[in-house]
């Protein structure tokens, strides 16, 4: 059997399911290939404010997602604070978000082969897509198929990314303290621990550069931070773990992300930011650039779209990682923050820039310090204990009492500035 189209989509995450919906809606014979979609890629799953101005249909995902309203951001269970978000992170099960947008692509038009693709060739008539059970040819490839790409190792060779591993657990239950997530940094490495709170469980999981901690490292690092505030003999939850593409590289003219005749999206081409590694915005934001240039037949525009679209904000983001969190500063601000109103509101001026993706955090520093000494004023009172998470039994979703003690000297909670 086999398939021909005017584009050939590979991976059907945000990116690829996006592009595939809006080329569709303008008449484009689409085949969209993914042999796991929709699937739980192992994120936080986050989405900024930013994305839902730039795109309205994805209002609708706020029905299945939680809305997080605040973000504590630490060192230590018992060293940190909390800093309110100016306006809300929504927070979303990735199967659900996978999905919603792979319906609304095949609804669109857009034909999904659930089909791995064994083989990439390029040919005079285009490209050969290898699959189990055929042939997909078109002339223009789509590489949405992550950090590890098989399509950028095939149409843009030598050109590689920064793969950053994750692990995430998934406990059930999103805790007393469902509007906040959870930020825990650690010294001399660019790499931060998250709990996320979903509709139905929290992603726990951690991130950092490559080649730095391996697995065992990692869940164990989940896992002490779990211990820190869960007391509980239910069975471990379910485990996973990726890999994501940031712009900690570079990109230089940004060339290598697109030709003549295929185009790379989201961490495919390594554009989850350098230093949250946050990458559903910029994989849609990359989607519709790419569709742009492409309506207008115009493939190689994509590439000036991209740098144009995220390189300021990509030079901030590498500045920050380079200069504070690669090095103690990172530990030391924190701590600082703790003790001053100054630091307090220059961290929740950085916190609140990244959630609203604005690159332009030296230009809107003094509003966004003057706005977070107003809010710290009446956030709360220092010391203020935060409460543990009751944990649930993934078999049985029975709330347990958890955290008879924590880890911290035996004590009942862990004391934080609010």
């Amino acid at each position: 059997m086999s398939w021909n189209a005017d584009v050939g989509i590979v991976g059907a995450g945000p990116a690829g399911a996006w592009a595939a919906e809006l080329l569709a809606s303008a008449g484009v014979r689409v085949v969209l290939l993914d042999p796991k979609a929709p699937w739980e890629k192992p994120c936080g799953g986050g989405l900024t404010p930013p994305l839902f101005d730039e795109i309205p249909e994805f209002a609708e995902v706020q029905a299945f997602s939680r809305p997080v309203t605040r973000v504590r951001v630490e060192t230590a269970p018992d060293n940190g604070f909390t800093v309110p978000l100016e306006r809300p992170m929504w927070v979303v099960a990735r199967r659900e978000l996978g999905a919603w947008q792979l319906s609304r692509a095949v609804a669109a038009g857009a034909t999904h082969l659930p089909l791995k693709v064994r083989t990439i060739r390029r040919t005079a008539a285009g490209w050969v897509l290898e699959t189990p059970e055929g042939e997909v040819v078109t002339p223009f490839l789509v590489g949405a198929d992550g950090a590890a790409s098989l399509v950028r190792r095939v149409a843009a060779p030598g050109f590689d990314v920064e793969r950053a591993p994750t692990r995430v657990a998934y406990p059930m239950g999103a805790g007393p303290t469902p509007d906040t997530a959870i930020l825990q940094f650690y010294p001399g490495i660019a790499g931060y621990l998250w709990d996320f709170p979903r509709l139905n469980e929290r992603s726990v999981g951690i991130g950092v550069p490559n080649g730095t901690w391996r697995r065992s490292r990692l869940d164990g690092e989940i896992d002490a931070y779990r211990a820190s505030q869960e007391d509980c003999s239910c069975t471990q939850p379910e485990r996973a773990g990726a890999v994501i593409g940031t712009a900690q590289l570079g990109h230089g003219d940004y060339s290598r992300i697109g030709g003549g005749d295929f185009a790379l999206l989201g961490d495919a081409a390594g554009l989850a930011d350098p230093l949250t590694g946050e990458g559903i915005q910029n994989a849609l934001r990359s989607a519709e650039l790419f569709t742009t240039a492409w309506l207008a037949s115009d493939p190689l525009r994509y590439p000036v779209l991209a740098r144009r679209a995220f390189e300021r904000e990509f030079q901030v983001a590498r500045f920050l990682r380079r200069t504070v969190f690669e090095t103690e500063r990172s530990v030391r601000l924190i701590r600082r923050a703790t003790r001053s109103r100054f630091w307090y509101a220059v961290v929740a001026a950085i916190v609140n820039a990244v959630n609203e993706h604005d690159g332009r955090v030296t230009a809107g520093l003094a509003r966004l310090v003057r706005n977070s000494r107003q809010t710290r004023t009446s956030s709360g009172p220092p010391g203020e204990v935060r409460p543990l998470h009751p944990c649930h039994c993934a078999a049985s979703g029975e709330a347990h009492a958890c955290g008879e003690e924590g880890v911290a000297g035996g004590e009942r909670g862990v004391s934080a500035v609010a």
